[in-house]
């Protein structure tokens, strides 16, 4: 009797224990734990954490109160603590990844996603970056001035442009600027143009007629040689009348 009844003891303090402990291991981890490795430094609250590895733990409690903690050192060390919302995402992340904001060279945590779960932790931005937000996204107008431009005024415009390289070369060489003044004076020279009336008083003839003159030499002389023989003939005559009478 005794053993039956210490057998019937000890399994019920075994099927008892298994009972107890079956729920705790369906259970499984109760609160979320993300790893992650900040390339930037980010600004939580009134800290600053540096660029570095970090643990982020939920914080735990009964009610889910979503406060987040972050550790540093393999989790050794705790930096600060974070209030988050909750975040819903329609498709399941694959991914477990921490989202940051970026204004200028400033980070701050933005969201927390974990992986296999369409559930997350966003974390609600400070009313002074908020303001820098909206100051980011607000349009600025600038003042301006409309006036029509009319074709002809745009054609002339054109035409100036395209003629002020030219005028730059003219500065660049001043030289050629009395080059315009050419067409005056080829108008004023026509004025010459009876000059040439005088290739018939011109005295190319006179070389021709100096170049005569050695031919009429030799008549001068001859006639000399016909007066001289015209003497003779006279005399001849003369004596022959004389004969006769």
């Amino acid at each position: 009797m005794k053993i039956k009844t210490l057998a019937t003891a000890a399994g019920a303090l075994a099927l008892g224990l298994a009972t107890w402990m079956t729920p705790s291991k369906a259970q499984g981890p109760m609160y979320d734990t993300v790893f992650v490795n900040l390339p930037y430094s980010v600004t939580i609250g009134d800290r600053t954490l540096q660029p570095g590895d970090y643990v982020i733990k939920e914080l735990p409690s009964q009610d889910k109160s979503r406060v987040l903690t972050i550790y540093s050192d393999n989790g050794m060390h705790f930096e600060t603590s974070a209030m988050t919302i909750p975040a819903y995402e329609v498709n399941t992340p694959e991914n477990t990844k921490v989202v940051l904001h970026h204004f200028g060279t400033d980070y701050y945590f933005d969201k927390v996603w974990i992986q296999g779960k369409n559930y997350g932790y966003e974390f609600p931005l400070p009313d002074s970056v908020k303001a820098r937000e909206k100051e980011s996204l607000q349009p600025v107008a600038v003042a301006a001035r409309y006036e029509a431009t009319p074709p002809a005024a745009t054609t002339n415009q054109t035409t100036t442009a395209a003629a002020q390289p030219p005028a730059a070369a003219a500065e660049a060489t001043p030289t050629p600027a009395p080059a315009p003044q050419e067409p005056a004076q080829i108008a004023q020279s026509p004025a010459p143009a009876p000059a040439p009336a005088s290739p018939a008083a011109s005295p190319a003839p006179e070389p021709q007629a100096n170049r005569e003159a050695p031919q009429t030499l030799p008549t001068t002389s001859a006639d000399w040689l016909m007066m001289l023989l015209g003497g003779g003939s006279l005399s001849g005559i003369g004596l022959a009348l004389r004969r006769r009478w």
